[in-house]
């Protein structure tokens, strides 16, 4: 692949029933997406998904193995981690997955265990209402129609029984390994109040959280400019940092574990906290030509696979007026000194790093996709209009993982991407050297057409 920008397409994973706002993977292959419309009575669920994701041969794909409804409020921000176990009822490997949800004023700790579940003969889905009293599926097994079948073959008005015969379809998983998928049982760990109400008409809103690499406390931070950190799983508060005195709108902790980056957008800061005494180390501010600008996300990343070593990004908007473009900076991560800017256009809205510190992506509020080589900030790829609206979360497949590997058809690296344009897409940068799918394709083409002309021509 040549070093010069490059503008691709993406590849359509899943279709979400909702506007999602929170993304995070917790195997090589699973992946959770949350969101939903609020406590409005739109229609619209507040609830995550859980997608197993595989490779089809010609793209990677998303099979919903859970959805999950948490009620009134809206996630609008979640992390999660998890470790592997044996399944129960089978040997085979699946994540024992935790997640802290973000709705409201409150943070809600699931567990989410594994189990494999057989799809029955009766609840295999089907491609499409076919007219015909049986269908015989891939699996060989003849199964009579529904009650909805017939109708819709009948064209009776029965128009509800056909639209959630529908939605069955849509979401029974049909799966490249037969009837069977691992799937999840959900239990409430606890749900706690983490930002309180600082004036009586004050609303109060965790507004992002992010767990220790040991997986042993949670950080949060929300509209009372605190960040508060919670032991897991028991959610007591270890200590509280008056962080603000506007809201907290992102935190990062560093792969070490030592620290915690927090980012006030109305009051234009960026602040670098000891995570063991809780004091502010440095408060960077971005260095322009006179033009005011506001941070909006920032993110620790090692560099180059080196746990010990790491870097500070961040993405910047101008204050005021789109003349101006947004910024990507990359920090010195011992003296947090800025070392280099890039310029891209569009008001950035997200940011994420690849786990090796290969790798940033920052998405747009007009849909587009920036892939960046973390190291010296170069415009690798652009997606325009990834999305059709703006990009509410970004998040890199692990890179060294085989799981993953097989999930992002070798790619060496892909990256996944969500909006509130009810979709989660990804978009995957090649090996080097890598010919493309349809260079290979051509070529093959050529070949057997030039074969066959040859054996014509001679008789054979």
């Amino acid at each position: 692949m040549s070093g010069g920008k490059k503008t691709l397409r993406c590849e359509n994973v899943a279709s979400l029933n909702y506007p999602s706002y929170a993304v995070c993977m917790v195997s090589g292959r699973h992946v959770l997406v949350g969101g939903g419309g609020g406590a409005a009575k739109t229609g619209i669920k507040n609830q995550f998904d859980v997608f197993e994701l595989y490779h089809d041969g010609t793209q990677t794909k998303g099979e919903r193995v859970l959805s999950h409804d948490v009620g009134d409020d809206c996630i609008t921000n979640m992390t999660g981690w998890s470790k592997t176990s044996k399944a129960t009822s089978n040997k085979i490997p699946a994540p024992n997955i935790s997640l802290a949800l973000g709705l409201e004023e409150r943070c809600l700790l699931l567990k989410l265990k594994p189990f494999l579940k057989t799809i029955k003969a009766d609840e295999l889905p089907l491609d499409s209402f076919i007219p015909s009293k049986e269908k015989v599926h891939a699996s060989g097994i003849l199964r009579k129609r529904r009650i909805s079948e017939k109708s819709a073959e009948e064209g009776s008005t029965e128009k509800e029984d056909v639209r959630e015969e529908k939605k069955r379809r849509q979401s029974i998983n049909a799966t490249l390994r037969g009837n069977k998928y691992f799937t999840f049982d959900v239990d409430k760990i606890c749900s706690t109040e983490t930002v309180y109400k600082r004036k009586s008409d004050q609303e109060a809103y965790q507004k992002c959280c992010g767990v220790s690499p040991d997986n042993n406390f949670l950080v949060t931070g929300g509209t009372d400019g605190y960040l508060r950190f919670w032991s897991l799983p028991d959610m007591k508060k270890i200590r509280e940092i008056k962080a603000h005195e506007k809201e907290v709108d992102d935190l990062h902790i560093k792969p070490d574990g030592k620290q915690v980056v927090s980012v006030c957008k109305p009051t234009r800061e960026c602040s670098i906290w000891d995570m063991k005494d809780g004091k502010k180390i440095i408060q960077v501010a971005l260095l322009t030509n006179g033009v005011k600008y506001k941070c909006f996300r920032a993110r620790f990343g090692i560099v180059e696979g080196d746990l010990k070593k790491t870097r500070l990004f961040t993405i910047s908007n101008p204050l005021s007026g789109t003349k101006n473009p947004g910024i990507v900076a990359k920090w010195c991560g011992k003296t947090f000194r800025q070392e280099r800017t890039q310029s891209l256009s569009g008001v950035l809205s997200s940011l994420a790093l690849s786990d090796d510190g290969r790798y940033l992506a920052t998405g747009t509020m007009g849909g587009s996709i920036y892939l960046i080589i973390a190291f010296s900030l170069q415009q690798l790829q652009v997606i325009e209009d990834a999305h059709s609206m703006f990009v509410t979360g970004l998040e890199w497949l692990p890179t060294e993982c085989k799981e993953s590997q097989m999930v992002r058809g070798f790619s060496d690296a892909s990256v996944l991407s969500i909006s509130c344009d009810n979709s989660l897409k990804i978009h995957h940068i090649p090996k080097k050297g890598m010919v493309p799918v349809w260079v290979v394709a051509t070529l093959a083409m050529v070949i057997l057409c030039a074969a066959f002309l040859l054996a014509s021509f001679l008789g054979l």
